[in-house]
């Protein structure tokens, strides 16, 4: 189990890997077989009777709402102001793809994305600020985010990758990092949800492997959903929730429901808070799924070609 760990770890993550359904392969133990060869769940029940772990659930859940609280709406992003809407996608998909590429964890990813949504709702930009200032606090939140979570962090320098426009020198990264613990009042381990998905993981107990395959997939399908800035809208636990409830739909096609109840119960949460947001997963969930089918399909050109290549070494 230890090493399927650190493989599963040591794997960068990509915002593209599809939502695929799981499976049993001939090598999995009689028992996780067994669970889905006859439709039975291989995730749930949850332990309900967990005091401890309730008590820890009720505390996210007061210092989530705090957090929504002092954090400003996000209106101002989420289409409001279509060049402060667009230049937040060019970041998040850039921060993504430095993750990947140093094979930072989920959470990384997850925390700079935060900074950088709540840097961008409380600062103000107008919209003839320069490109290259939102990039900077792009970068600066990744670094952020890195010193938080890894243990191994690149030097600045070597943090601006990925077909990067605009390279800022240590010092000026440094001056914003100032700004951005200023503004964000250096509260730098917010409530995400990944802190939920962590909690109903724990509660599962990794005991196998199609519970590293259940994380891994809420993990890319989260990538996925935060990447949207509609994502904001959403407290961190109904954010979760509905991510964990697509998963279960997945990997559980024949009963999915039941499972998605006991999810709801555990986490003491009702289905109408869920529902739009579930609505809004989904179909995050397909456009992804149908970015890959268009990038993975081979052009009809590229075909033609090869069928005259191939004809003419006849």
């Amino acid at each position: 189990m230890q090493q399927e760990q650190e493989q599963e770890q040591s794997q960068p993550l990509s915002l593209l890997d599809d939502i695929d359904a799981l499976y049993c392969e001939e090598e999995e133990d009689d028992g996780a077989s067994s669970a889905c060869n006859n439709g039975g769940n291989p995730f749930f029940p949850l332990d309900q009777d967990l005091f401890w772990d309730d008590e820890e659930l009720l505390s996210m859940f007061s210092k989530e709402i705090t957090q929504n609280k002092v954090v400003p709406a996000p209106d101002t992003i989420n289409g409001a102001d279509e060049f402060l809407a667009m230049a937040r996608c060019v970041a998040v998909e850039w921060v993504l793809k430095v993750n990947a590429r140093y094979g930072f964890t989920t959470l990384t990813a997850v925390l700079a994305i935060n900074y950088l949504d709540r840097f961008l709702s409380s600062f103000r930009f107008q919209s003839d600020n320069k490109p290259w200032l939102i990039h900077l606090v792009a970068v600066t939140c990744l670094s952020l985010a890195a010193k938080v979570e890894e243990t191994q962090v690149p030097l600045l320098l070597d943090l601006q990758v990925e077909d990067i426009k605009y390279v800022f020198e240590a010092k000026t990264i440094q001056r914003m990092e100032i700004l951005i613990l200023t503004t964000l009042k250096w509260k730098m381990n917010p409530i995400t949800p990944l802190s939920f998905i962590d909690h109903i993981i724990r509660r599962l107990g990794l005991k196998t492997h199609l519970h590293w395959e259940f994380l891994k997939r809420c993990e890319h399908l989260l990538l996925c959903v935060i990447s949207d800035s509609s994502s904001m809208h959403y407290l961190p636990s109904v954010l979760a929730t509905a991510t964990m409830m697509h998963v279960i739909d997945q990997v559980e096609p024949f009963t999915p429901i039941d499972y998605q109840n006991q999810l709801l119960d555990v986490l003491k949460i009702k289905k109408e808070r869920v529902s739009e947001c579930y609505n809004f997963v989904v179909d995050v969930s397909n456009k992804q799924s149908q970015k890959r089918k268009i990038n993975r399909a081979p052009s009809l050109n590229r075909i033609f070609q090869n069928v005259v290549v191939a004809s003419s070494h006849s």
